[in-house]
């Protein structure tokens, strides 16, 4: 009895626990994602590349999804996919991934109070860009 006792409590607290924690897409609207299409030029038969965007931190995250000999390309910019450029990254090879982070300093710490421009593209090597995705977010955290 004392056994089942300690362990309902354990279940219990553990319950309470993952309840009470959410995932940072459920957390606040500070957690963007962002994909662009396959070699096909769309997004019918999967992504060649998913990346995300977290505010708490300016953390930016991008993955090679797809085993196609492409990898991807984020350009990071001010006020939208095309403004000033504040750093660009790339990533090559399925479930690969790169991260930059405010932690970083200089042009990782993005401002605050201002849009955030992202162009995701497809990469083959310097010059040599693919399809490519705009999206913009607020960056208020």
């Amino acid at each position: 009895m004392k056994y089942a006792r300690a362990a309902l409590t354990l279940a219990a607290a553990a319950s309470a626990l993952v309840v009470g924690l959410q995932s940072p897409a459920m957390a606040s609207d500070s957690y963007h994602e962002m994909h662009t299409g396959d070699a096909f030029g769309g997004s019918v038969f999967g992504y060649y590349g998913t990346a995300t965007f977290t505010e708490h931190g300016d953390v930016v995250t991008i993955c090679d999804a797809d085993a196609d000999g492409h990898g991807v390309k984020m350009y990071v910019s001010l006020d939208d996919a095309y403004g000033p450029t504040q750093y660009t990254f790339h990533v090559g090879g399925k479930g690969n991934c790169s991260t930059h982070r405010a932690s970083e300093g200089g042009a990782y710490d993005l401002p605050e109070k201002r849009y955030i421009g992202f162009l995701f593209c497809m990469y083959d090597g310097p010059g040599e860009e693919g399809e490519c995705k705009a999206y913009k977010f607020y960056n208020d955290n």
